[in-house]
């Protein structure tokens, strides 16, 4: 493929086949998680096919890999920083997918200034719980000034949790999110943001919002499946499960230096 050119949604979809296929031969226990996300991987592809200019491309915090692996088949130069990556490196060698493990909120990331044209930031800040400031600051340095981030990330003000506060309960289980430190190897979702919220944060780090999506993905086949997609279908946009930002960095960030906190 040609990077230069716009991907059509055939070849996404033809990579996304191949993908889901050797994922449900050979590492089935990421199949579930895979199915579940799907269709999140193909709208985000899609996003970086429509803003993607030229140069390397990083993906922070790509456990598991699959978007990662996604993008280089689809041609693109993707790099991967994950915390622990060996949690899946098995399926990152099949690929030839370069992962780097690396603590994105203790150390600066191992890459020069203006290293990346394109970041990925996908399903990660809302697990960040030592220095979520720090890692953004880190994704300004290393990004050429009018390079593009696509941060997705949680809606704390989707239906569902708001539905859970006015219950009485909070908007995630916490033990369940801490648990997932055993379970997975990382923090679950420590906290959630609202929209505002993510636009303060890139505004303070130098970035322009270009555009904002918001999106649910996935409906179980259930009576509760039918309930959510009717539900989905009669409240505005602002009240789905996911916000997807497109942003420019527009300048030099603040340039923070890590925590020292032991």
């Amino acid at each position: 493929m040609n990077i230069t050119d716009r991907t059509s949604l055939k070849e996404i979809d033809t990579a996304y086949s191949s993908l889901e296929k050797t994922i449900k031969e050979s590492h089935a226990s990421f199949y579930p998680y895979f199915q579940r996300h799907g269709k999140r991987y193909k709208h985000n592809a899609q996003l970086v096919s429509r803003y993607y200019k030229k140069g390397p491309v990083l993906d922070m915090g790509c456990y598991p890999p699959h978007f990662a692996i996604l993008l280089k088949t689809l041609g693109y130069p993707v790099q991967g920083v994950d915390l622990n990556p060996d949690r899946c490196r098995h399926l990152a060698e099949r690929f030839a997918l370069d992962v780097i493990g690396w603590d994105i909120e203790r150390s600066p990331l191992p890459f020069g200034n203006e290293a990346f044209e394109f970041v990925i930031f996908s399903e990660v800040f809302e697990h960040l719980h030592r220095d979520p400031l720090f890692a953004l600051s880190e994704v300004n340095r290393i990004m050429t000034t009018g390079g593009t981030l696509l941060l997705t990330t949680p809606n704390i003000y989707a239906i569902q949790r708001v539905v859970r506060f006015l219950s009485g309960k909070s908007f995630n289980d916490p033990i369940f999110e801490f648990e997932k430190l055993r379970s997975t190897g990382h923090m679950g979702h420590i906290r959630e943001y609202a929209p505002i919220e993510i636009r303060r944060f890139l505004v303070m780090i130098n970035f322009r919002l270009i555009k904002r999506y918001f999106r649910h993905y996935y409906f179980p086949v259930s009576i509760k499946g039918l309930c959510t997609r009717v539900l989905f279908s009669v409240l505005p946009p602002f009240f789905r499960t996911y916000q997807i930002i497109v942003a420019e960095k527009m300048g030099p960030g603040p340039g923070y230096n890590p925590l020292r906190l032991g």
